[in-house]
Protein backbone atom coordinates (compact mmCIF):
# COMPACT_ATOMS: atom_id res chain seq x y z
CA UNK A 1 0.00 0.00 0.00
CA UNK A 2 1.32 3.40 -0.92
CA UNK A 3 2.00 6.01 1.80
CA UNK A 4 -0.79 8.23 0.44
CA UNK A 5 -3.25 5.32 0.61
CA UNK A 6 -2.16 4.52 4.17
CA UNK A 7 -2.63 8.14 5.19
CA UNK A 8 -6.06 8.30 3.51
CA UNK A 9 -7.09 5.03 5.15
CA UNK A 10 -6.08 6.25 8.61
CA UNK A 11 -7.78 9.59 7.96
CA UNK A 12 -11.04 7.87 7.04
CA UNK A 13 -10.92 5.77 10.21
CA UNK A 14 -10.11 8.83 12.33
CA UNK A 15 -12.97 10.85 10.83
CA UNK A 16 -15.34 7.91 11.28
CA UNK A 17 -14.42 7.63 14.97
CA UNK A 18 -14.88 11.37 15.48
CA UNK A 19 -18.27 11.34 13.75
CA UNK A 20 -19.40 8.27 15.70
CA UNK A 21 -18.30 9.80 19.00
CA UNK A 22 -19.92 13.14 18.21
CA UNK A 23 -23.11 11.39 17.18
CA UNK A 24 -23.28 9.49 20.45
CA UNK A 25 -22.50 12.59 22.50
CA UNK A 26 -25.13 14.54 20.61
CA UNK A 27 -27.77 11.87 21.04
CA UNK A 28 -27.04 11.74 24.74
CA UNK A 29 -27.12 15.50 25.28
CA UNK A 30 -29.82 16.56 22.85
CA UNK A 31 -33.11 14.89 23.78
CA UNK A 32 -36.25 15.22 21.71
CA UNK A 33 -38.11 18.43 22.46
CA UNK A 34 -41.76 19.42 22.29
CA UNK A 35 -43.18 22.91 21.84
CA UNK A 36 -45.97 24.54 23.79
CA UNK A 37 -48.90 24.61 23.48
CA UNK A 38 -49.61 20.88 23.43
CA UNK A 39 -53.34 21.53 22.91
CA UNK A 40 -53.68 24.46 20.54
CA UNK A 41 -56.50 26.96 20.51
CA UNK A 42 -58.95 27.92 23.22
CA UNK A 43 -58.66 25.34 26.02
CA UNK A 44 -58.98 27.11 29.39
CA UNK A 45 -58.99 25.51 32.85
CA UNK A 46 -57.74 22.12 31.69
CA UNK A 47 -58.14 18.92 33.68
CA UNK A 48 -56.06 15.80 33.07
CA UNK A 49 -56.09 12.19 34.28
CA UNK A 50 -54.19 9.02 33.46
CA UNK A 51 -55.93 5.67 33.06
CA UNK A 52 -53.29 3.00 32.59
CA UNK A 53 -51.03 4.34 29.86
CA UNK A 54 -53.61 6.69 28.36
CA UNK A 55 -54.11 10.34 29.28
CA UNK A 56 -57.39 12.22 29.00
CA UNK A 57 -57.95 15.97 29.18
CA UNK A 58 -60.97 18.26 29.09
CA UNK A 59 -61.43 22.01 29.20
CA UNK A 60 -63.81 24.94 29.45
CA UNK A 61 -66.19 25.46 26.51
CA UNK A 62 -67.95 28.65 27.71
CA UNK A 63 -71.18 29.23 25.78
CA UNK A 64 -70.47 26.71 23.05
CA UNK A 65 -71.70 23.15 22.77
CA UNK A 66 -70.77 20.34 22.67
CA UNK A 67 -69.78 21.12 26.26
CA UNK A 68 -66.28 20.42 27.59
CA UNK A 69 -64.22 18.94 24.70
CA UNK A 70 -62.32 15.76 25.60
CA UNK A 71 -58.86 14.88 24.27
CA UNK A 72 -56.78 11.70 24.41
CA UNK A 73 -53.01 11.16 24.35
CA UNK A 74 -50.44 8.44 24.86
CA UNK A 75 -47.44 10.74 25.34
CA UNK A 76 -48.79 14.06 26.76
CA UNK A 77 -47.62 16.05 23.72
CA UNK A 78 -49.81 14.71 20.90
CA UNK A 79 -53.52 15.08 21.61
CA UNK A 80 -56.59 14.10 19.60
CA UNK A 81 -60.13 15.22 20.30
CA UNK A 82 -62.34 12.17 20.86
CA UNK A 83 -65.60 13.78 21.93
CA UNK A 84 -67.17 15.94 24.62
CA UNK A 85 -68.73 15.50 28.03
CA UNK A 86 -72.17 16.60 26.77
CA UNK A 87 -73.35 16.88 23.18
CA UNK A 88 -76.11 19.15 24.49
CA UNK A 89 -76.27 21.06 27.80
CA UNK A 90 -77.98 19.43 30.79
CA UNK A 91 -81.60 20.57 31.06
CA UNK A 92 -81.05 22.42 34.35
CA UNK A 93 -78.10 24.48 33.00
CA UNK A 94 -77.97 27.72 31.06
CA UNK A 95 -74.48 28.96 30.07
CA UNK A 96 -70.88 29.53 31.26
CA UNK A 97 -69.64 25.94 31.00
CA UNK A 98 -66.39 26.25 32.93
CA UNK A 99 -63.61 24.22 34.50
CA UNK A 100 -64.45 20.52 34.21
CA UNK A 101 -62.65 18.09 36.54
CA UNK A 102 -62.09 14.53 35.34
CA UNK A 103 -61.66 11.67 37.78
CA UNK A 104 -61.50 7.88 37.31
CA UNK A 105 -62.11 5.04 39.72
CA UNK A 106 -63.22 1.41 39.44
CA UNK A 107 -64.10 1.55 35.76
CA UNK A 108 -66.13 4.77 36.02
CA UNK A 109 -65.20 8.18 34.64
CA UNK A 110 -66.49 11.13 36.65
CA UNK A 111 -66.66 14.76 35.64
CA UNK A 112 -67.38 17.58 38.07
CA UNK A 113 -68.22 20.68 36.08
CA UNK A 114 -69.25 24.32 36.54
CA UNK A 115 -72.23 25.96 34.91
CA UNK A 116 -75.10 28.29 35.79
CA UNK A 117 -78.57 27.25 36.80
CA UNK A 118 -81.24 28.06 34.26
CA UNK A 119 -83.70 29.35 36.89
CA UNK A 120 -81.53 31.79 38.86
CA UNK A 121 -78.20 31.84 36.95
CA UNK A 122 -76.18 31.00 40.06
CA UNK A 123 -72.94 29.21 39.18
CA UNK A 124 -72.75 25.79 40.77
CA UNK A 125 -71.05 22.43 40.28
CA UNK A 126 -72.67 19.40 38.68
CA UNK A 127 -71.52 15.81 38.35
CA UNK A 128 -71.81 13.26 35.56
CA UNK A 129 -70.46 9.74 34.96
CA UNK A 130 -69.53 7.44 32.10
CA UNK A 131 -68.19 3.93 31.61
CA UNK A 132 -66.93 4.87 28.14
CA UNK A 133 -65.45 8.36 27.92
CA UNK A 134 -65.81 8.35 24.12
CA UNK A 135 -69.59 8.01 24.36
CA UNK A 136 -70.30 11.00 26.57
CA UNK A 137 -71.57 11.28 30.14
CA UNK A 138 -74.82 10.76 32.03
CA UNK A 139 -75.67 13.80 34.12
CA UNK A 140 -76.57 13.44 37.81
CA UNK A 141 -77.35 17.11 38.45
CA UNK A 142 -76.00 19.56 41.00
CA UNK A 143 -73.59 18.37 43.67
CA UNK A 144 -72.45 21.76 45.06
CA UNK A 145 -74.42 25.00 45.28
CA UNK A 146 -72.73 27.36 47.70
CA UNK A 147 -73.25 31.06 48.32
CA UNK A 148 -73.26 33.28 45.26
CA UNK A 149 -70.97 31.04 43.25
CA UNK A 150 -69.26 27.64 43.43
CA UNK A 151 -66.76 26.93 40.65
CA UNK A 152 -63.48 25.15 39.81
CA UNK A 153 -63.95 21.69 41.32
CA UNK A 154 -61.03 19.33 41.97
CA UNK A 155 -61.15 15.77 43.35
CA UNK A 156 -58.44 14.24 45.52
CA UNK A 157 -58.07 10.72 46.95
CA UNK A 158 -56.27 10.45 50.28
CA UNK A 159 -54.09 7.61 51.52
CA UNK A 160 -57.01 6.07 53.44
CA UNK A 161 -59.08 5.80 50.25
CA UNK A 162 -61.43 8.67 51.07
CA UNK A 163 -62.18 11.07 48.26
CA UNK A 164 -62.44 14.82 48.76
CA UNK A 165 -63.68 17.56 46.47
CA UNK A 166 -62.47 21.16 46.75
CA UNK A 167 -63.79 24.25 45.00
CA UNK A 168 -63.72 28.04 44.90
CA UNK A 169 -66.59 29.63 46.81
CA UNK A 170 -67.66 33.15 47.62
CA UNK A 171 -70.69 35.03 48.79
CA UNK A 172 -70.77 32.79 51.87
CA UNK A 173 -71.43 35.49 54.46
CA UNK A 174 -71.11 39.25 54.43
CA UNK A 175 -67.49 40.33 54.68
CA UNK A 176 -66.08 36.85 54.28
CA UNK A 177 -63.23 36.41 51.78
CA UNK A 178 -63.30 34.18 48.73
CA UNK A 179 -62.16 30.75 49.89
CA UNK A 180 -61.19 27.36 48.59
CA UNK A 181 -63.45 24.93 50.43
CA UNK A 182 -63.31 21.14 50.60
CA UNK A 183 -65.58 18.30 51.59
CA UNK A 184 -65.45 14.54 51.74
CA UNK A 185 -67.31 12.80 48.92
CA UNK A 186 -69.78 9.97 49.30
CA UNK A 187 -68.67 6.48 48.28
CA UNK A 188 -70.41 6.80 44.91
CA UNK A 189 -68.84 10.21 44.28
CA UNK A 190 -72.21 11.83 43.63
CA UNK A 191 -72.82 13.65 46.92
CA UNK A 192 -71.00 15.59 49.62
CA UNK A 193 -70.36 13.73 52.88
CA UNK A 194 -69.71 15.54 56.15
CA UNK A 195 -69.20 19.24 56.79
CA UNK A 196 -67.25 21.37 54.30
CA UNK A 197 -64.03 22.95 55.61
CA UNK A 198 -61.73 25.70 54.35
CA UNK A 199 -58.24 25.21 52.95
CA UNK A 200 -57.59 28.96 52.87
CA UNK A 201 -58.48 30.19 56.35
CA UNK A 202 -58.03 33.97 56.41
CA UNK A 203 -58.62 33.96 60.17
CA UNK A 204 -55.45 31.91 60.56
CA UNK A 205 -53.07 34.00 58.50
CA UNK A 206 -53.90 33.08 54.89
CA UNK A 207 -52.76 35.92 52.61
CA UNK A 208 -54.36 37.04 49.38
CA UNK A 209 -57.80 36.95 47.82
CA UNK A 210 -59.52 35.47 44.80
CA UNK A 211 -57.79 32.08 45.01
CA UNK A 212 -59.13 29.65 42.40
CA UNK A 213 -58.31 26.72 40.15
CA UNK A 214 -57.24 24.38 43.00
CA UNK A 215 -55.22 21.20 42.50
CA UNK A 216 -54.62 19.09 45.61
CA UNK A 217 -52.12 16.26 46.00
CA UNK A 218 -50.00 14.47 48.60
CA UNK A 219 -46.24 14.03 48.29
CA UNK A 220 -43.62 12.92 50.83
CA UNK A 221 -45.96 13.37 53.78
CA UNK A 222 -47.26 16.83 52.82
CA UNK A 223 -50.53 17.90 51.27
CA UNK A 224 -49.83 20.41 48.49
CA UNK A 225 -52.37 22.90 47.19
CA UNK A 226 -51.61 24.43 43.79
CA UNK A 227 -53.89 27.38 43.01
CA UNK A 228 -54.09 30.49 40.84
CA UNK A 229 -54.58 34.18 41.54
CA UNK A 230 -54.93 37.38 39.54
CA UNK A 231 -56.84 38.43 36.45
CA UNK A 232 -57.42 35.46 34.19
CA UNK A 233 -59.21 36.45 31.09
CA UNK A 234 -58.12 39.28 28.79
CA UNK A 235 -54.96 41.04 27.62
CA UNK A 236 -54.74 42.94 30.92
CA UNK A 237 -54.40 39.67 32.83
CA UNK A 238 -51.77 38.86 35.46
CA UNK A 239 -52.69 35.24 36.25
CA UNK A 240 -50.10 33.11 38.09
CA UNK A 241 -49.70 29.88 40.04
CA UNK A 242 -49.10 29.65 43.79
CA UNK A 243 -48.54 26.72 46.15
CA UNK A 244 -49.15 25.98 49.83
CA UNK A 245 -48.65 22.87 51.97
CA UNK A 246 -49.69 21.26 55.22
CA UNK A 247 -49.20 18.05 57.18
CA UNK A 248 -52.93 18.09 57.91
CA UNK A 249 -55.58 18.38 55.24
CA UNK A 250 -57.95 20.47 57.37
CA UNK A 251 -55.59 22.98 58.97
CA UNK A 252 -52.04 24.26 59.31
CA UNK A 253 -51.63 25.43 55.70
CA UNK A 254 -48.39 27.31 54.94
CA UNK A 255 -48.03 29.45 51.83
CA UNK A 256 -44.71 29.22 49.98
CA UNK A 257 -42.48 32.26 50.49
CA UNK A 258 -41.18 31.90 46.93
CA UNK A 259 -44.61 32.28 45.29
CA UNK A 260 -45.53 32.51 42.50
CA UNK A 261 -43.99 29.33 41.13
CA UNK A 262 -45.31 30.00 37.62
CA UNK A 263 -46.07 33.32 35.95
CA UNK A 264 -46.23 34.81 32.49
CA UNK A 265 -43.07 35.27 30.45
CA UNK A 266 -42.27 37.00 27.19
CA UNK A 267 -43.95 34.49 24.87
CA UNK A 268 -46.71 32.99 27.01
CA UNK A 269 -48.73 35.18 29.37
CA UNK A 270 -50.99 34.76 32.38
CA UNK A 271 -50.38 31.10 33.12
CA UNK A 272 -52.54 29.17 35.54
CA UNK A 273 -55.47 26.95 36.48
CA UNK A 274 -53.93 23.58 35.81
CA UNK A 275 -53.95 19.98 36.98
CA UNK A 276 -51.10 17.64 37.87
CA UNK A 277 -50.82 14.16 36.44
CA UNK A 278 -48.25 11.47 37.12
CA UNK A 279 -46.53 9.22 34.59
CA UNK A 280 -45.85 5.50 35.07
CA UNK A 281 -42.24 6.38 36.00
CA UNK A 282 -43.52 8.72 38.76
CA UNK A 283 -42.83 12.10 37.19
CA UNK A 284 -45.36 14.92 37.50
CA UNK A 285 -46.61 17.17 34.71
CA UNK A 286 -48.86 20.19 35.02
CA UNK A 287 -51.38 20.82 32.24
CA UNK A 288 -52.47 24.46 32.44
CA UNK A 289 -53.50 27.36 30.25
CA UNK A 290 -51.76 30.52 29.04
CA UNK A 291 -52.27 33.24 26.44
CA UNK A 292 -49.95 33.63 23.49
CA UNK A 293 -48.37 37.08 23.83
CA UNK A 294 -49.44 38.09 20.31
CA UNK A 295 -52.76 36.34 19.73
CA UNK A 296 -54.08 36.76 23.31
CA UNK A 297 -57.85 36.45 23.80
CA UNK A 298 -58.50 36.44 20.06
CA UNK A 299 -57.42 32.80 20.02
CA UNK A 300 -57.79 32.06 23.72
CA UNK A 301 -55.99 30.41 26.59
CA UNK A 302 -54.17 27.41 25.18
CA UNK A 303 -53.21 24.05 26.69
CA UNK A 304 -49.63 24.13 28.07
CA UNK A 305 -47.50 21.40 29.66
CA UNK A 306 -44.54 21.65 32.03
CA UNK A 307 -42.89 19.31 34.51
CA UNK A 308 -43.04 19.85 38.28
CA UNK A 309 -40.20 18.63 40.51
CA UNK A 310 -39.49 18.91 44.24
CA UNK A 311 -36.55 20.53 46.04
CA UNK A 312 -34.81 17.78 48.02
CA UNK A 313 -33.83 20.17 50.81
CA UNK A 314 -36.94 22.32 51.32
CA UNK A 315 -39.59 19.95 50.00
CA UNK A 316 -41.25 22.71 47.98
CA UNK A 317 -42.23 22.06 44.35
CA UNK A 318 -41.03 24.11 41.40
CA UNK A 319 -41.20 23.98 37.63
CA UNK A 320 -38.26 22.25 36.03
CA UNK A 321 -37.97 24.82 33.24
CA UNK A 322 -38.28 27.86 35.51
CA UNK A 323 -40.95 30.30 36.62
CA UNK A 324 -42.10 31.14 33.09
CA UNK A 325 -44.04 28.84 30.78
CA UNK A 326 -41.63 26.92 28.59
CA UNK A 327 -41.55 27.56 24.86
CA UNK A 328 -40.06 24.10 24.40
CA UNK A 329 -38.91 21.35 26.72
CA UNK A 330 -37.77 17.73 26.85
CA UNK A 331 -40.46 15.24 25.84
CA UNK A 332 -42.05 13.39 28.78
CA UNK A 333 -41.51 10.00 27.11
CA UNK A 334 -38.28 9.03 25.43
CA UNK A 335 -38.38 8.82 21.62
CA UNK A 336 -41.72 10.66 21.42
CA UNK A 337 -42.01 13.06 18.50
CA UNK A 338 -44.51 15.90 18.45
CA UNK A 339 -46.51 16.20 15.24
CA UNK A 340 -47.68 19.50 13.81
CA UNK A 341 -50.68 19.71 11.51
CA UNK A 342 -50.68 22.94 9.53
CA UNK A 343 -53.88 22.19 7.58
CA UNK A 344 -57.30 21.05 8.78
CA UNK A 345 -59.81 20.17 6.10
CA UNK A 346 -62.98 18.24 5.50
CA UNK A 347 -64.76 17.42 2.25
CA UNK A 348 -67.80 16.14 4.16
CA UNK A 349 -67.64 12.75 2.49
CA UNK A 350 -68.05 11.19 5.95
CA UNK A 351 -69.40 12.28 9.32
CA UNK A 352 -66.06 11.80 11.12
CA UNK A 353 -65.98 15.41 12.36
CA UNK A 354 -69.71 15.94 12.75
CA UNK A 355 -69.74 15.77 16.56
CA UNK A 356 -66.96 18.36 16.88
CA UNK A 357 -68.81 21.28 15.30
CA UNK A 358 -69.73 23.88 17.93
CA UNK A 359 -72.83 26.05 18.28
CA UNK A 360 -74.08 28.81 20.60
CA UNK A 361 -75.95 27.42 23.63
CA UNK A 362 -77.85 30.71 23.97
CA UNK A 363 -79.68 29.94 20.73
CA UNK A 364 -81.70 26.92 19.64
CA UNK A 365 -79.45 24.22 18.24
CA UNK A 366 -79.38 24.21 14.42
CA UNK A 367 -79.89 20.96 12.57
CA UNK A 368 -76.44 19.82 11.40
CA UNK A 369 -75.94 16.78 9.19
CA UNK A 370 -73.89 15.37 6.34
CA UNK A 371 -75.95 15.08 3.16
CA UNK A 372 -74.77 14.42 -0.40
CA UNK A 373 -71.13 15.14 0.56
CA UNK A 374 -72.10 18.49 2.02
CA UNK A 375 -72.41 19.92 5.48
CA UNK A 376 -76.11 20.73 5.61
CA UNK A 377 -77.14 23.34 8.22
CA UNK A 378 -80.79 24.17 8.82
CA UNK A 379 -81.61 27.23 10.92
CA UNK A 380 -85.24 27.38 12.05
CA UNK A 381 -84.80 30.34 14.41
CA UNK A 382 -85.54 33.98 13.66
CA UNK A 383 -81.97 35.09 14.19
CA UNK A 384 -78.63 34.16 12.66
CA UNK A 385 -77.05 30.89 13.74
CA UNK A 386 -73.42 29.82 13.84
CA UNK A 387 -71.61 26.48 13.49
CA UNK A 388 -67.84 26.44 13.85
CA UNK A 389 -64.55 25.41 15.38
CA UNK A 390 -61.81 26.82 17.63
CA UNK A 391 -58.87 28.18 15.57
CA UNK A 392 -55.46 26.87 16.67
CA UNK A 393 -53.43 30.05 16.16
CA UNK A 394 -53.87 33.67 15.16
CA UNK A 395 -52.53 33.48 11.59
CA UNK A 396 -54.66 31.27 9.38
CA UNK A 397 -56.69 31.11 6.21
CA UNK A 398 -60.21 29.71 6.13
CA UNK A 399 -61.85 28.82 2.83
CA UNK A 400 -65.02 27.01 1.86
CA UNK A 401 -67.21 26.22 -1.10
CA UNK A 402 -70.84 27.15 -0.68
CA UNK A 403 -73.79 26.02 -2.73
CA UNK A 404 -75.34 29.13 -4.42
CA UNK A 405 -78.79 30.66 -3.94
CA UNK A 406 -78.31 31.04 -0.21
CA UNK A 407 -79.99 33.68 1.94
CA UNK A 408 -77.44 35.57 4.04
CA UNK A 409 -75.32 32.51 4.67
CA UNK A 410 -71.56 32.26 4.48
CA UNK A 411 -68.50 32.35 6.73
CA UNK A 412 -67.61 34.32 9.81
CA UNK A 413 -65.84 34.92 13.08
CA UNK A 414 -68.23 34.58 15.99
CA UNK A 415 -68.25 35.25 19.72
CA UNK A 416 -72.00 35.57 20.25
CA UNK A 417 -75.13 37.00 18.64
CA UNK A 418 -74.07 40.52 19.67
CA UNK A 419 -70.48 40.32 18.37
CA UNK A 420 -69.44 38.74 15.09
CA UNK A 421 -68.29 39.39 11.52
CA UNK A 422 -69.63 37.59 8.44
CA UNK A 423 -69.20 37.42 4.69
CA UNK A 424 -72.47 36.06 3.30
CA UNK A 425 -74.15 35.37 -0.01
CA UNK A 426 -77.64 36.63 -0.73
CA UNK A 427 -78.48 35.20 -4.12
CA UNK A 428 -76.40 37.40 -6.46
CA UNK A 429 -74.88 39.64 -3.83
CA UNK A 430 -72.01 39.33 -1.40
CA UNK A 431 -72.63 41.09 1.90
CA UNK A 432 -69.86 41.74 4.41
CA UNK A 433 -71.15 42.95 7.75
CA UNK A 434 -70.29 43.17 11.42
CA UNK A 435 -72.39 43.08 14.56
CA UNK A 436 -70.76 45.02 17.41
CA UNK A 437 -72.61 45.09 20.75
CA UNK A 438 -75.76 44.07 18.93
CA UNK A 439 -75.61 46.81 16.29
CA UNK A 440 -75.35 45.58 12.70
CA UNK A 441 -73.23 47.54 10.23
CA UNK A 442 -73.00 46.67 6.52
CA UNK A 443 -69.35 47.03 5.51
CA UNK A 444 -69.57 46.13 1.82
CA UNK A 445 -72.01 44.86 -0.81
CA UNK A 446 -70.76 43.40 -4.06
CA UNK A 447 -72.60 41.93 -7.05
CA UNK A 448 -71.56 38.45 -8.21
CA UNK A 449 -72.64 36.12 -10.95
CA UNK A 450 -75.07 33.43 -9.88
CA UNK A 451 -72.61 30.71 -10.84
CA UNK A 452 -72.66 27.01 -10.00
CA UNK A 453 -69.83 27.38 -7.54
CA UNK A 454 -68.93 30.18 -5.16
CA UNK A 455 -65.92 30.00 -2.87
CA UNK A 456 -65.43 32.26 0.13
CA UNK A 457 -62.22 32.87 2.03
CA UNK A 458 -60.72 35.05 4.70
CA UNK A 459 -57.24 35.49 6.10
CA UNK A 460 -56.78 36.09 9.82
CA UNK A 461 -53.81 38.01 11.21
CA UNK A 462 -53.08 37.71 14.94
CA UNK A 463 -56.64 36.49 15.32
CA UNK A 464 -58.06 40.01 15.11
CA UNK A 465 -57.54 41.45 11.60
CA UNK A 466 -59.30 39.90 8.60
CA UNK A 467 -59.14 40.06 4.81
CA UNK A 468 -62.14 38.67 2.91
CA UNK A 469 -62.19 37.22 -0.62
CA UNK A 470 -64.48 35.39 -3.02
CA UNK A 471 -63.90 33.28 -6.11
CA UNK A 472 -65.81 31.38 -8.78
CA UNK A 473 -63.01 29.00 -9.70
CA UNK A 474 -60.79 28.69 -6.63
CA UNK A 475 -57.85 30.17 -8.52
CA UNK A 476 -58.68 33.83 -9.03
CA UNK A 477 -59.63 35.49 -5.76
CA UNK A 478 -61.36 38.87 -5.56
CA UNK A 479 -60.84 41.01 -2.47
CA UNK A 480 -63.83 42.50 -0.67
CA UNK A 481 -62.92 46.12 -0.03
CA UNK A 482 -64.11 48.21 2.89
CA UNK A 483 -63.46 51.93 2.35
CA UNK A 484 -60.72 51.04 -0.14
CA UNK A 485 -59.03 48.81 2.42
CA UNK A 486 -58.80 45.04 2.32
CA UNK A 487 -58.37 44.67 6.10
CA UNK A 488 -61.17 44.65 8.67
CA UNK A 489 -60.40 45.20 12.35
CA UNK A 490 -62.21 42.47 14.28
CA UNK A 491 -60.75 43.19 17.70
CA UNK A 492 -64.22 43.84 19.11
CA UNK A 493 -65.38 40.26 18.47
CA UNK A 494 -63.46 38.75 21.40
CA UNK A 495 -65.30 39.25 24.67
CA UNK A 496 -63.95 38.85 28.22
CA UNK A 497 -62.79 35.27 28.51
CA UNK A 498 -64.82 34.17 25.49
CA UNK A 499 -62.56 33.55 22.52
CA UNK A 500 -64.22 33.61 19.08
CA UNK A 501 -64.95 30.55 16.96
CA UNK A 502 -64.65 30.43 13.20
CA UNK A 503 -66.86 28.75 10.64
CA UNK A 504 -70.31 29.04 9.11
CA UNK A 505 -72.97 31.73 9.46
CA UNK A 506 -76.52 30.81 8.42
CA UNK A 507 -79.27 33.39 8.09
CA UNK A 508 -82.57 33.38 9.95
CA UNK A 509 -85.06 30.68 8.94
CA UNK A 510 -82.86 29.45 6.15
CA UNK A 511 -80.67 26.57 5.10
CA UNK A 512 -77.12 26.40 3.81
CA UNK A 513 -74.89 23.75 2.28
CA UNK A 514 -71.10 23.70 2.23
CA UNK A 515 -69.18 21.21 0.12
CA UNK A 516 -65.77 21.60 1.77
CA UNK A 517 -63.76 23.59 4.29
CA UNK A 518 -60.05 24.17 4.75
CA UNK A 519 -58.20 25.96 7.55
CA UNK A 520 -54.52 26.54 6.78
CA UNK A 521 -52.27 27.86 9.52
CA UNK A 522 -49.54 30.14 8.19
CA UNK A 523 -47.36 32.49 10.23
CA UNK A 524 -46.43 34.29 7.00
CA UNK A 525 -49.85 35.94 6.90
CA UNK A 526 -48.85 38.38 9.64
CA UNK A 527 -45.94 39.54 7.47
CA UNK A 528 -48.10 40.56 4.53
Amino acid sequence: MKNRDIINSHLIVFISIILFTFSNLSSGKTPNLYKNPVIKGDFPDPTIIRVGKTFYAAGTSFDFAPNYPIYESKDLINWKQIGAVFQEPPKWSSDDFWAPELYYQDGIFYVYYTTKRKDNRVACIGVATSKDIRKGFTDHGIIIEWGEEAIDAFVFKDDDGKRYICWKAYGLTKGREIEILASELSADGLHLAGEPFTLTDHNKGWKGAGDEGPCLMKHNGFYYLFYSIGGCCDNKCDYRVMVARSKNLKNGWEQYAGNPILEGGSTWKCSGHGTLVDTPDERFFYLYHAYNGVDFEYIGRQGMLDEVVWNNETGWPYFKTGKNPSVSSEVPFKNSIQTNESIWEDDFSTNKNLDFWEWDVNCPKPLIKIKNSCLDITNNQKTTTFVGLRPKSGDYELSTQIIPNQIHSGIGIYSNQQNHIALTIDHSELVLYKVNKGVKDILAIQKIKNSKSVLLKYEAICGRYFRFYWSENGTTWNAVLVNNSVTVDGSFVAQWGYSPRVGFIVGAESKAQYSKISIRYDSKLSNK
